[in-house]
């Protein structure tokens, strides 16, 4: 369209154009270099007439710039300007999202585009079909290659009856024009687009998988990339962090990922164990007898405050006190009864607390806190059950 300057130009930083409409903070030109955004590429920004230009939309075929605080009128000749420093990215963004997608598609020929987003800060596609980093890793693999082959990227305009969208990436449903722009990269890749590109793959110059992350429910996978500069910095701080960790864990290069995987196991076998212990240590404290009421008191150093929560809660049920302590340096206090009986357990926590400059809260029949040093979790539970014995007898 004469108006859409940016797909005619697209690397063109300014132009003059004339106001065809203004109401409000809003105005629409004859012909506009700012991108309203589609195809997951977010709007551009920069100026008219030196005011900023804060959002640009496209409604009912009209491009839309919203700018606050004009003063233009109908039949005025401005001077429009874009942030290009932000255009360009983006469109550098674009064409690497284009590329990846077509990559992992390559691989994985069941995988479904469900969202593009390309933003200054943050490009990222979600899919749906499975991807494991293997996958990724090989398609980010044939991407640097597709940039190194420094392929053109073409443009063009056919009618949504052509019989070439039958061969190309396309959702019809989201087709509402008569017209189809479809962008090429070469021979790897051929879609539906309307958004803005650079002219050839090696400008985008460099990219690296960042993240990935599940995207439930929209989607399987959201895939975050980085292009340029930013993806060349992220691979040198990745390449020193693996370094470190060869050092780390004294394995050659080639075999860190299964040196890792040992050392997870490991303590996925070591965490079970221990587990398996403090449940066993809190199962064997035996109850003392306090006005006719079964008082579970203990400490215990290094007792995980979750398997003490777990073990009061379950404790609690019956018509019992328990008072659980656990920690060395910072301790833990938990104290809880059954709903029968009548203590107010956020009172005696923070009494015992108080005296080493802790705190805690909860309600009447559960509660807990913790403090720094001090006279530690043993010492802590003792005067618990010292204070809970003069209430209660």
């Amino acid at each position: 369209m004469k108006t859409e300057l940016y797909h005619r130009e697209p690397y063109a930083v300014e132009f003059s154009a004339k106001v065809t409409e203004s109401r409000e903070d809003e105005i629409v030109l004859d012909q506009t270099l700012f991108y309203p955004g589609g195809g997951g590429q977010e709007h551009d920004k920069g100026s008219i007439n030196d005011l900023k230009v804060k959002e640009v939309v496209k409604e009912n075929g009209k491009i839309i710039h919203k700018v606050p605080g004009h003063m233009l009128k109908e039949g005025d000749e401005v001077k429009g300007k874009i942030a290009w420093k932000r255009r360009y990215e983006l469109m550098k963004g674009h064409t690497g999202e284009h590329m990846l997608f077509s990559s992992l598609k390559r691989l994985n020929e069941e995988l479904e585009l469900v969202k593009i987003s390309i933003s200054e800060d943050k490009k990222y596609l979600i899919v749906r079909g499975d991807v494991d980093w293997d996958m990724a890793l090989k398609a980010q693999e044939q991407v640097l290659g597709w940039i190194k082959d420094d392929l053109e990227i073409t443009e063009q305009i056919v009618s949504k009856e052509d019989p070439q969208l039958d061969e190309i990436r396309i959702k019809r449903e989201r087709i509402t024009d008569d017209e189809v722009r479809v962008v090429r990269i070469g021979n790897v890749d051929a879609s539906a687009c309307s958004g803005i590109h650079v002219k050839s793959t090696s400008e985008v110059d460099f990219l690296i998988i960042s993240k990935i992350n599940s995207a439930k429910p929209e989607g399987d996978w959201e895939i975050e990339f980085m292009i340029g500069n930013a993806a060349k910095q992220e691979a040198a701080e990745r390449s020193a962090q693996f370094m470190k960790l060869v050092t780390l864990t004294g394995a050659q290069k080639g075999n860190v990922i299964s040196s890792v995987e040992n050392l997870k196991i490991s303590k996925e076998q070591a965490d079970a164990a221990l587990k398996r212990y403090m449940d066993s240590s809190l199962k064997s404290i035996q109850p003392i007898d306090i006005g006719g009421i079964p008082v579970y008191a203990g400490a215990f150093p290094e007792m995980d405050k979750k398997i003490c929560t777990d073990y009061v809660n379950l404790a609690v049920k019956e018509k019992c006190i328990c008072i659980i302590g656990s920690g060395i340096e910072r301790y833990s206090l938990t104290i809880a009864c059954g709903s029968d009986i009548d203590i107010d357990c956020v009172k005696i926590l923070n009494e015992v607390l108080a005296e080493d400059g802790g705190r805690g809260g909860g309600k009447p029949n559960f509660a807990s806190g913790g403090a720094s040093g001090g006279c530690g979790a043993d010492i802590a539970v003792e005067k618990a059950t010292k204070i809970i014995q003069m209430s209660l007898t």
